[in-house]
């Protein structure tokens, strides 16, 4: 290339660059916000908690709106507002958020006070939000609410403005509204909420005439302003709270739903179909996929009143804290896989199932049903059709019952589940119902050591300086036995008294038996904390053989055999007591074996042991404190 050419051409590309620079300062200078849209400052609003913002944010969406849509930002402060606000179509009312905020005052980032609604649930919601608009980046408060039941209503905080779509509601905090998003009562096809945290009194979020696809994701429902588990507001959101609720909607995708203490955590209804006057001309139901769906402490956890025929509603990974319930009306096919189910203290059965559609529960696994003894099943199936696979029934009170089948179950397969308390199945179904079941394990019943001898307390004091083993209470090696000749030649016999250095009373044995879950509770007779005490039983062997033992403890523990130590397990912060949590082997002579126990209690609210011992063939062998 000639180097004139190549001179001249650069000399170009820097006058070039150079009147750009000039451009962007000129248009910097002429209008401050450029290029990072617009601000609300800049229309007047003042987040000092004082001024009614009303009127500046409504002025500053509807400039970006002029434009045809844009970024409308909020800076951190507190704004006040005495009206509603419309979020016009393609535009994004963006603040500065911050994590979660719990209790008062909500104060930090982008917050929004709102005044306007107080009294009339069915009122103007405080936001409107078109076609293309996103929420993002506020905390939103009603500081005119109050902890009482019932708490003071509101309309909707979020609500479609007429049919919209492709709404977004993204990185946001409801505090305390009444009622939170709603995209059922109009159409609201394709939208998105993420990460969206908060505590509504009354319903959560609400979808419904979704004909494309929804997104929900991490949302928290939870008690982010009222901490106290003792106040009326939670009573109120506990007798007449739902956190989910879903009408009409085709394929909606859920991922990492989470709710506490509502009366109904997911609530599958048929949805109101509005015509063009609002008259209401159908009802139906929807169709969804749900993962990491968390439903926690609530008196049904799941609700389906209706499902989509033919496409259903399935579950995958989820956490149903207390039950789920099918009603008569279903139609459509409902699915677990993979989930856990847990017991509230009242909780009769963990699914409740009736209507006409399928049920599904594939690897899933079911605790601790029915624990007021009523004889409730842990799944009571009067729908048309069932399936249970692969699922796991632990417990191991008799008579426990797994399933009943209702007169109006017409096909049901029940197979491949562990059930170790029996294959307790209650049939009421009619003998034309095809009813198939098989290869449900039982197996053997644990052998608890339920009878011992309790000898105790003894002082287990903190050390000022922990040993070279890492013990840090005294207790757990200390020898308290030396009037019996030490621990390792100890037999406890019933009546029996032991000195306590610098104690006035003795340390007394007496019977005491394990519980049905075979856990020895010390804390039945010894409440005070810090302390150690000695269970004594005896274990009858066959023949001379390597036994097996399998035990849990709190906090720590050390066991003789015959005189001879076979296990010690110290932790500092303390064990869980669960059955094979400590599990090791001991020699046992044929006959009579003694077995020496020491549980040490670092403090908490738990001192207990238990203990399962079992021969070389896996058979339980025979105990008793003799």
């Amino acid at each position: 290339m000639d180097k004139r050419i190549a001179c001249g051409a650069l000399a170009m590309l820097a006058a070039l660059c150079a009147g750009c620079v000039t451009v962007r300062e000129t248009r910097m200078e002429s209008a401050p916000t450029a290029g990072f849209g617009l601000s609300v400052t800049d229309f007047g609003a003042v987040g000092d908690a004082k001024a009614d913002n009303t009127a500046a944010f409504q002025r500053a969406m509807d400039a970006a709106a002029a434009r045809g849509g844009g970024l409308v930002r909020v800076p951190a402060g507190v704004y006040l507002f005495s009206g509603t606000l419309r979020v016009p179509p393609n535009v994004t009312l963006e603040g500065e958020w911050r994590a979660p905020q719990r209790g008062e005052p909500v104060t930090a980032g982008t917050a929004l006070h709102v005044l306007s609604g107080g009294g009339d649930e069915n009122g103007t919601p405080f936001l409107c939000m078109g076609t293309g608009a996103t929420l993002k980046g506020v905390t939103v408060f009603y500081p005119e609410q109050i902890r009482a039941n019932p708490p003071v209503p509101y309309p909707w905080t979020i609500q479609a403005d007429g049919p919209s779509d492709n709404i977004a509601v993204v990185d946001v905090t409801l505090v305390n509204p009444y009622q939170g998003v709603d995209f059922g009562t109009y159409p609201a096809g394709r939208h998105l909420v993420r990460n969206l945290y908060g505590y509504p009194l009354y319903k959560g979020l609400y979808v419904n005439q979704c004909y494309d696809v929804g997104r929900l994701e991490n949302v928290h429902f939870w008690p982010f302003w009222d901490l106290d588990p003792d106040s009326p507001l939670w009573a109120f959101t506990r007798e007449k709270g739902t956190a989910f609720i879903f009408g009409k909607t085709d394929g909606e995708m859920g991922h990492n739903l989470f709710s506490i203490f509502y009366n109904i955590g997911m609530h599958f209804i048929d949805g109101p179909i509005y015509g063009k006057d609002r008259e209401i001309v159908a009802w139906q139901p929807g169709s969804g996929m749900y993962t990491n769906c968390y439903m926690d402490v609530s008196p049904c956890a799941i609700h389906v009143d209706s499902a989509m025929e033919k496409a259903g509603i399935s579950f995958v990974n989820a956490s149903v804290m207390s039950k789920v319930v099918v009603a008569p009306t279903n139609r459509g096919q409902v699915k677990f896989t993979g989930s856990g189910f847990w017991a509230t203290g009242d909780l009769d059965s963990h699914a409740v199932l009736q209507g006409r559609g399928t049920v599904f529960f594939e690897a899933c696994h079911f605790n601790d049903w029915d624990r007021a003894g009523h004889g409730a099943p842990c799944i009571d199936a009067d729908n048309l059709r069932l399936i249970v696979t692969g699922c796991e029934f632990p417990t191991d009170r008799d008579g426990h019952l797994v399933l009943r089948l209702g007169p109006r179950l017409r096909s049901a397969v029940i197979t491949s589940n562990l059930m170790p308390g029996g294959e307790l199945v209650e049939r009421l179904s009619p003998p034309t119902a095809d009813i198939q079941i098989a290869l449900n394990a039982v197996g053997p019943r644990p052998a608890f050591v339920k009878e011992w001898l309790l000898l105790g307390p003894f002082p287990n004091p903190v050390l000022d300086t922990p040993g070279p083993d890492g013990v840090t209470r005294a207790g757990f090696n200390t020898d308290w036995l030396a009037a019996l000749g030490g621990e390792a030649r100890a037999e406890l016999r019933p009546g029996l008294e032991v000195p306590v250095p610098g104690q006035e009373k003795p340390a007394k044995t007496r019977r005491v038996r394990a519980n049905t879950r075979g856990i020895v509770d010390i804390f039945q007779w010894h409440k005070q904390g810090f302390q150690a005490a000695y269970a004594f039983t005896r274990v009858h062997s066959p023949k001379a053989q390597r036994a097996l033992f399998d035990m849990g403890f709190n906090d720590g523990g050390r066991v003789w055999v015959n005189g001879k130590e076979v296990f010690s397990h110290f932790t500092p912060g303390g064990m869980q007591c669960s059955p094979g949590m400590d599990c090791f082997e001991a020699d046992l002579d044929g006959g009579a074996n003694s077995v020496l126990v020491k549980i040490e209690d670092g403090g908490g609210r738990k001192w207990e042991f238990v203990c399962e011992i079992y021969g070389e063939d896996g058979q339980p062998l025979e105990t008793g404190a003799g």
